[in-house]
């Protein structure tokens, strides 16, 4: 379980704003968005599709500039690239020439020369993705949620004090998804990485998370800020709490508010 009373601010956002220049005039994709992650937090972030959630994520990593308003991780503004973020997207974007192990130890070679530490590091996150056995092979020879956990394996692999993941299930299907769900759920336990996730799934969000962010619809704003109430190490037995049912129904409901208003 996370250390949440005393635990230092990990992410500050404070009246964050993202304003896109196109040929057609100006974009606002996120109109303001302010708030606070706890070191060692997992939190999700939902809402409707285009509302701004992947932007909000991508000026957190320093690959998006913000507008206006401030960001900062561990106290320090975002300026640029966080080479201290591990991220995973919906593509896990595996090299399909390397081997499951050099695909994991990518970031590494690219920054400097792999050692025989980081070698090891790399073979023990396999391990704990259970594909130590697959270390050999090529990612066409794996399955779409294998390559999954290759890819939380690589953003893994530098020990990020953030990871970043971008509905990283989203192309999986129903049972490969709720195994992903499960098999993250068990990682997290084991690093307690302060972690951002953007999914369109209630249930997923619920499970996984500490805490989830609701945004409304573009140009968006942060319209709740819900503390989910079960306690880690979770199980899939959770869903049968009513109290997950009912929260699922309040953040369907949230959620439908704001796609309404965009009638």
């Amino acid at each position: 379980m996370s250390a949440r009373g005393a635990a230092a601010e990990a992410i500050t956002a404070a009246r964050v704003r993202k304003v896109y220049e196109t040929p057609s005039g100006p974009v606002e994709a996120v109109a303001e968005a302010s708030f606070r992650i706890a070191r060692g937090d997992f939190v999700s972030i939902l809402g409707p599709s285009g509302c701004g959630k992947s932007t909000l994520m991508l000026m957190v990593a320093g690959l998006e500039p913000a507008t206006a308003g401030s960001l900062r991780i561990d106290g320090v503004e975002v300026s640029g690239p966080q080479v201290d973020a591990g991220m995973m997207f919906q593509d896990p974007t595996l090299l399909p020439w390397r081997s499951v192990l050099d695909n994991v130890l990518f970031p590494i070679g690219m920054r400097r020369r792999v050692s025989a530490a980081d070698r090891e590091r790399a073979e023990g996150l396999l391990r704990m993705v259970d594909l130590w056995g697959f270390r050999d092979k090529r990612p066409r020879e794996l399955s779409g949620g294998m390559r999954q956990r290759v890819a939380l394996a690589r953003a893994l692999i530098g020990d990020p004090r953030i990871l970043l993941m971008d509905e990283p299930f989203s192309a999986l299907d129903a049972i490969t998804r709720d195994e992903m769900g499960l098999a993250l759920a068990r990682i997290w336990d084991t690093t307690h990485k302060t972690s951002i996730f953007i999914t369109h799934s209630i249930r997923e969000a619920i499970f996984l998370s500490d805490r989830i962010l609701v945004m409304g619809r573009r140009p968006s704003t942060i319209v709740e800020d819900i503390r989910v109430p079960f306690e880690r190490p979770r199980q899939p037995s959770v869903e049968a709490d009513a109290r997950f049912n009912e929260l699922y129904l309040h953040l369907k409901a949230s959620i439908h508010r704001t796609t309404a208003g965009a009638a």
